[in-house]
Formats: C-alpha cells, sequence, structure tokens
C-alpha cells in the first residue's frame, strides 16, 4: 500500500542530514544505467566502497530514482501469495520463481509496488554482501485505523551493519500518490523521502508493524501497542512526539475533561477538533475542472480549539460532553491529523 501525501512533502531533519552526508554517493548513483545485468548494476554502483552503510545508501538511491510506484497493478487488487508445493523444496522453488519474476520485471518496465521495491532492494544487498531481509506487515494509512491494526498488505525491509538492525521502506521513500474520489489511485509523484531512510524504529512502528514480531528486535513495542496507538497522518510522523494521551483509546464519562499535548517541529496557527458528532464543514473543493471553489459561508462557520503554545509544545482541553461520542480527529491546517477514539466508561 503507498503512502498518500495531500498537500506538502516535507524533509525531516535527519533526512537532511543524511542527504549531505551522502551527497557524492547519491549524486554518482543517479548516473549508473541498468544494462541488462543486475551484478554489473551494483559492482558499479557500490565500486571501491567498503562501508555497508555507503553501499546500502547507493542501492536504496538507485531504486527510488529508478524505479516508480506500479498504479495500474496496485489498482487491480493483489493477494498474499501463496504456492501449491508438494515438498519444502519444491515450496522454496516457487518462492524463488515468482521473486525473480517480480525483479525482472521491476527492472524491465522500471515499476513495482511495495512486493517488487523490497526484493529487488535485497536481492541487490545480497549481491553487495548486505544482509537484508524483506518485511512484511501492517500499515496505518487512514484514520479509521485508529485503534486497530490496519491492513496486512505491505513490505518493507531491514538490513544488518555491525550487528545493528536499520529499518527501510523504499516504496514510500520514492514518492507520493494522489487519489480519485473512488478511492483509486491515479497518479505517482517521483519525490524521495529520506525519512524512510534508516528510520528510527520508534517512529516506524507507529504507521508500520511486523507481521513476525521477531523482526524487531530491541524494542519493547508490541502489536497490541502497535494497534491501540491512536492514528497519526504519515506526514507528520517525522516531527510529533505525543506526550499524552498517548494510547489511542479514551475512556471517559460525560464532562471528563481530556488534556492534549504534543510536540511539533511545525508552527501551528490553528487547531481544530471534529467529532462523529461535530464537524467543521470543508470550505475548499476542487471541480470537474480541477478548479479551486472557495465557501465563504462555510469558512465562516469555522470552529476552533483555544491552545498554548511553549517552544514546540501545543497543549489544550476538551470537554466529552455526548455520551454517543465515537471519536475525535484533531485538525490543523484544516486538515485532520490524528485521530483518538473514544468509549464510554462502564457504570459501577
Amino acid at each position: 500500500m503507498p503512502h498518500i501525501f495531500i498537500f506538502f512533502f516535507l524533509l525531516s531533519f535527519s533526512a537532511l542530514s543524511a542527504q549531505n552526508k551522502f551527497q557524492k554517493i547519491d549524486d554518482d548513483s543517479r548516473k549508473v544505467r541498468y544494462k541488462g545485468d543486475l551484478h554489473l548494476l551494483v559492482n558499479e554502483l557500490t565500486n571501491g566502497m567498503e562501508d555497508d552503510f555507503d553501499k546500502s545508501r547507493a542501492i536504496y538511491v538507485w531504486i527510488t530514482e529508478n524505479i516508480i510506484y506500479d498504479i495500474k497493478t496496485y489498482n487491480k487488487g493483489k493477494k498474499r501469495i501463496t504456492f501449491k508445493c508438494k515438498s519444502q523444496k519444491d515450496c522454496a522453488i516457487k518462492q524463488i520463481e515468482f521473486e525473480n519474476k517480480l525483479i525482472e520485471r521491476a527492472l524491465r518496465k522500471k515499476k513495482a509496488i511495495c512486493s517488487g521495491y523490497s526484493l529487488l532492494f535485497k536481492r541487490m544487498c545480497d549481491l553487495a554482501k548486505i544482509n537484508c531481509q524483506v518485511i512484511d506487515g501492517y500499515i496505518k494509512t487512514k484514520p479509521t485505523h485508529a485503534g486497530r491494526l490496519g491492513v496486512l498488505d505491505h513490505a518493507w525491509n531491514r538490513i544488518e551493519i555491525k550487528d545493528e538492525f536499520y529499518y527501510l521502506d523504499l516504496t514510500w521513500a520514492s514518492g507520493y500518490v494522489e487519489k480519485n474520489k473512488n478511492d483509486k489511485l491515479k497518479k505517482f509523484v517521483k519525490q524521495r523521502n529520506d525519512f524512510y531512510w534508516l528510520t528510527p524504529i520508534e517512529k516506524l512502528t507507529i504507521d508500520h508493524f511486523p507481521e513476525k514480531t521477531d523482526v524487531i528486535p530491541k524494542t519493547n513495542i508490541s502489536k497490541e501497542d502497535f494497534k491501540n496507538q491512536p492514528y497519526i497522518e504519515s506526514n507528520i510522523i517525522p516531527f510529533i512526539d505525543l506526550e499524552f494521551p498517548q494510547k489511542g483509546m479514551l475512556t471517559y464519562s460525560v464532562n471528563d475533561t481530556i488534556h492534549f499535548k504534543f510536540k511539533l517541529n511545525k508552527r501551528i496557527d490553528n487547531i481544530q477538533i471534529n467529532t462523529n458528532l461535530k464537524r467543521n464543514p470543508k470550505f475548499l473543493f476542487v471541480d470537474k475542472k480541477n478548479k479551486k471553489i472557495f465557501n465563504q459561508r462555510a469558512y465562516d462557520l469555522q470552529r476552533y480549539v483555544s491552545f498554548s503554545r511553549n517552544d514546540s509544545t501545543y497543549e489544550f482541553y476538551y470537554v466529552l460532553e455526548d455520551e454517543n461520542l465515537k471519536y475525535i480527529d484533531i485538525l490543523w491546517d484544516y486538515e485532520p491529523k490524528i485521530r483518538y477514539l473514544v468509549e464510554l466508561k462502564e457504570s459501577e
């Protein structure tokens, strides 16, 4: 599943640091062309490199620069691949054949979905003698995934260098997609996002979680922790730290006041709340000719939350006034960014 950015693209400070450190590798990698031989490609990308970080960076940049997201294949709907095998050996052979076809197709068409991105990266790392693994797992991409595992339909990578594990998502790093009104993908925008290069595990597991938890050692994050987190829009994950509430399910009594507090490396000029009971009306529309239409009346009806700001820390309070409340969306820039679920406390 691709990652959806709506209005703007952001680079984290760690990504900027990575860009500065690896600038020559990035520039050189962009110049390398695939000539029908994957061994030759990897050799050209990593020639003269001793450091596995440098090698993996060169491979990462080449793939994200040369492979675009395969919208047509994704829109057809994909199912998890299973094989009918007579024996363990037969299954292993069919798995390799399947992987080879995906890798060959990605290189030939210069298109892939997440399985193609992750398998190609692993194969190239194998050739460069870098310990790499494909991770299949869950992702949260919609507010409705708050308090849930999300969807089990994504793949990313883990590399091991000097006995430490590092995580990458080349699919989400390669760019972003736009959707149409029917929730189908309509356009891929190539724009590399280096947040998904060696992403810190505590950040990655906000919206990614492996199907098999043994691939994220040295962390106390459980599948249940992942499930119970609030939904956070992915393009703000590099910049936000929730202080409280940290759990995605708020258990409350009517007239309880919830204290919200988070740190954000971005200035916010207004904060709003939407719920299943009260919503701020949409005031900006796009017509059939892709022309933006502004509705002044709807804009005048916008409601805002009073908040305090101390450096990068934002705080505000919200009173839970109705027993039928099911969720709370926190908005800024007039767009929903965080969702919490809510449930009524059982009477004692």
